[in-house]
């Protein structure tokens, strides 16, 4: 099997719908073993089940914000020693400038750059050796979207810390990269675009080199290459349909 992930464990904070679902379900399928977390405990629940029911692998589960770094260390200490943590459980809401605050602006890097950052930090001694962290940019770093100021802005700043983090992890032996997506077609976009969803992602299908946007498979896949190729750190993989270069 070129993707295995036997006798492995995975971690992944954001596991109940999109793409960490479907990363769950993915490491089960390679053999792996699976925790997931997210907030809202019904469709935690679900989740769980559902990959249960697939697999027949019991998969435990956790109710937490990513943002409590607490509970985020509580969970991770639950289940350590461990190999690979995914973390795709982030939302920054999109607004324009003008509407920009101090509070929204916090709450934004407080969920998609703290949140992460401080679980990567605090997972240092829980992590086994030869395993790694993957975590989720975006591609508004390298190419802006009106309106997602604050989301481009940590997507550029988890891109940078991802160099930085993997010299720093290289020495325990765990790589660090980051998977950098375009529009998905997963729940978070009835969230984000429910006023618009159907035509924004008309309007991008339109205009992007692969004619569609991505899947929530398609984010897993990247995220299995990332655990599974051990020659692989310190990377932004883009899984954006050719967002970059889209007229």
């Amino acid at each position: 099997m070129l993707f295995s992930l036997k006798d492995k464990k995975v971690l992944i904070i954001g596991g109940s719908y999109g793409m960490g679902l479907a990363t769950a379900e993915a490491v089960l399928e390679a053999g792996g073993q699976v925790a997931i977390a997210a907030r809202n405990p019904v469709t935690l629940a679900a989740a769980a089940q559902s990959l249960e029911a697939k697999s027949g692998v019991k998969v435990p589960y956790t109710a937490l914000s990513i943002e409590d770094r607490a509970a985020v260390k509580a969970f991770m200490e639950q289940h350590a020693p461990f190999d690979h943590l995914v973390m795709p459980g982030s939302t920054v809401k999109p607004f324009v400038y003008d509407e920009l605050t101090e509070e929204n602006a916090h709450e934004a890097f407080n969920s998609k750059f703290w949140g992460p950052f401080w679980a990567a930090f605090d997972c240092r001694p829980l992590i086994r050796r030869g395993g790694s962290i993957v975590f989720f940019s975006g591609v508004a770093a390298a190419r802006p979207v009106k309106g997602y100021m604050m989301g481009a802005s940590i997507n550029g700043a988890l891109n940078a810390v991802t160099r930085s983090l993997a010299l720093d992890f290289g020495e325990q032996g765990v790589r660090v990269n980051t998977i950098a997506c375009g529009l998905m077609d997963t729940p978070l976009n009835d969230v984000l675009h429910s006023h618009d969803k159907a035509e924004r992602i008309a309007r991008m299908a339109a205009r992007l080199p692969t004619g569609r946007i991505g899947t929530a498979e398609e984010g897993a896949m990247g995220a299995m290459y990332l655990m599974c190729n051990g020659y692989v750190t310190a990377q932004t993989i883009g899984i954006d349909g050719g967002q970059q270069v889209m007229d």
